[in-house]
């Protein structure tokens, strides 16, 4: 029979917690920037959920051949990689198109095309 590592008491553990506090800081930062009409994402890291990042691309980061995914480190727990979780203030549906329409930008413009958004039609 597998045992569990941790007994399931309903209770957080202190790296949980911890967790759970920066999370509602950088949550509280993001309401504060809505409320002043200001739109804004935040990287947080993956693992321990601090925002407290470094962006550490560089030419020596970049190598021979060259890779143009910026790196980032984790002044908290020291995480280091590329992939990062945002938090943002703009709702979902939004966000989403705008992402959209910056990364198609280039491409409306020569065509001339309009990004509108596709109704869902499910029944």
């Amino acid at each position: 029979m597998p045992q569990m590592s941790q007994p399931a008491t309903g209770q957080l553990t202190r790296k949980e917690l911890q967790e759970l506090r920066r999370l509602k800081a950088v949550r509280e930062a993001l309401d504060e920037l809505k409320r002043k009409g200001i739109s804004a994402d935040i990287a947080i890291c993956p693992v321990c959920k601090s925002p407290r990042l470094v962006d550490l691309t560089s030419y020596r980061d970049l190598g021979y051949i060259g890779s143009f995914h910026p790196a980032y480190y984790c002044l908290d727990c020291g995480w280091y990689g590329r992939s990062l979780t945002i938090m943002t203030n703009r709702p979902e549906k939004d966000a989403v198109l705008n992402d959209l329409r910056n990364a198609f930008a280039p491409l409306m413009e020569t065509d001339g095309g309009s990004f509108e958004p596709i109704e869902d039609n499910q029944e």
